[in-house]
């Protein structure tokens, strides 16, 4: 869902930019007159849980790839507001630092999955919790429901920002920036998402959610003290039923799409060539994980035994940092991401195709086929493509590199990002503790 650079307009970079500037405006507003102790780290551990599930790329029917966002939890936990920040700035560290989106594009970016996502999730998620009460399995359902409807409307909106560009900016008839119509954009966006990615993003909503309902009750109560009431509620709460049956309705749904994408071939679920994956560099991919997590999570465990209210959800993060590598196996790229080929291949590829030759025509990037040219101003700007970690690798790990390295790349990589996010968050909360002193102690009582 992250739209790179040279697929929109400068316009249209401008526009969005203008409408999410305000959105950034209020939410800083509201979120310093409710931030307090508690609220920054939380800010920040939020972020990096979105930057951590947004790197976790899954094979959605459509030949594609895509992402959860996680930005309707975050919304449901610390509220919409709050979400538009952390959301944002998980965008922003990814555009800098990683080329996840293009800097021209930062501001689209963060108006489809920083606003309109965890806003329109949140609103969904009150309407159908009602009056339910914070720990129920109600409120779940209501979550699960909510950012379904949240990352499926945000894929909307990246679907006719990239439609609109043909039918606005071309020059004699050859798109300018994303060739893709709105009769295509609409439908690929939504078919990825309606079909897969949302009901993924479902599924992580509502675990993260009954986790939060099971593990640390306080926070849902916005604030109120963990009463031994409170405490006994908690633990009589059995959150795992509902989770267990949303999750095998999401896989199941997902899989009968894909089976369907690929006319019933296993090889081709989800339209996606799987016989171009390597047994080999599948076992490689997972053995390297296994043997990382073999080794950090122990060893993570045992360092977190003096504050074990950290230590599950540690063990999760460092655990989805692992693991995430998997997704590189699946082939195909996300839709409207591919690299455009040189006039050269594509005036070659449409000759040969004239001639009954569609080969070459056939291997060219899917930007290319979608309009038998090559747009003219797509690779234009290049900001993002000389990040610090480019495609979330190090500088000393390239595409050519085998898996076992690129695997241990990306979990490199996505620990920097995770990082820096907290890195801000504590420097933030550091900050406001100097900025807002204390009160002073009360001369009532400070002689006893």
């Amino acid at each position: 869902m992250h739209i790179p650079d040279g697929y929109l307009s400068p316009q249209t970079c401008g526009v969005m930019y203008a409408t999410a500037v305000p959105f950034w405006a209020v939410a800083v507003t509201r979120v310093r007159k409710i931030i307090g102790g508690r609220t920054v780290p939380l800010l920040a551990i939020f972020s990096a849980f979105s930057f951590a599930i947004m790197m976790f790329n899954v094979p959605v029917p459509g030949g594609t790839t895509a992402h959860g966002v996680g930005g309707t939890l975050t919304a449901i936990v610390l509220g919409p507001w709050a979400a538009v920040i952390s959301t944002s700035v998980a965008l922003i560290i990814q555009a800098l630092f990683f080329g996840d989106g293009g800097i021209t594009a930062i501001g689209a970016n963060c108006m489809n999955m920083g606003v309109i996502l965890p806003i329109s999730g949140f609103l969904v998620y009150k309407l159908m919790a009602g009056r339910s009460g914070p720990l129920t399995q109600r409120r779940i359902i209501a979550a699960a429901i909510g950012s379904y409807v949240g990352i499926t409307l945000a894929a909307l909106a990246v679907g006719i920002e990239l439609g609109v560009q043909p039918h606005f900016w071309s020059t004699n008839g050859i798109p300018d920036y994303s060739p893709y119509g709105l009769s295509t954009a609409i439908p690929a966006m939504l078919l990825a998402h309606m079909l897969g990615a949302s009901f993924v993003e479902a599924a992580i909503t509502a675990l993260g959610l009954a986790y939060m309902q099971k593990s640390y009750p306080e926070i849902l109560m916005r604030g109120q003290k963990p009463t031994a009431d409170l405490q006994d509620r908690a633990r009589r709460f059995n959150p795992w039923v509902v989770v267990s049956a949303l999750a095998a309705v999401s896989a199941g749904v997902i899989f009968v799409a894909g089976l369907v994408k690929g006319d019933g071939d296993l090889s081709r679920w989800a339209g996606l060539n799987w016989s171009t994956v390597k047994g080999s560099d599948v076992l490689e991919t997972v053995l390297v994980s296994a043997a990382v997590s073999a080794v950090v999570l122990p060893l993570l465990f045992v360092a977190l035994r003096r504050a074990p209210a950290w230590r599950t959800p540690a063990l999760v993060f460092v655990g989805i940092l692992i693991w995430v590598p998997i997704g590189l196996i699946a082939p195909g790229g996300a839709f409207g991401e591919d690299q455009t080929a040189t006039q050269a291949e594509v005036s070659a590829a449409v000759a040969a195709r004239q001639t009954g030759d569609n080969h070459l025509f056939e291997a060219l990037p899917a930007v290319n086929r979608e309009c038998a040219c090559v747009p003219t101003n797509l690779a234009n700007v290049t900001f993002s493509k000389h990040t610090l970690f480019e495609g979330y690798q190090p500088p000393w790990v390239s595409s050519t590199d085998s898996p076992w390295r690129q695997n241990l790349g990306y979990q490199f990589a996505g620990v920097a990002g995770m990082g820096a996010l907290l890195a801000i968050g504590f420097a933030l909360y550091r900050f406001g503790r100097w900025l807002i002193p204390p009160p002073p102690p009360d001369w009532r009582t400070a002689g006893d």
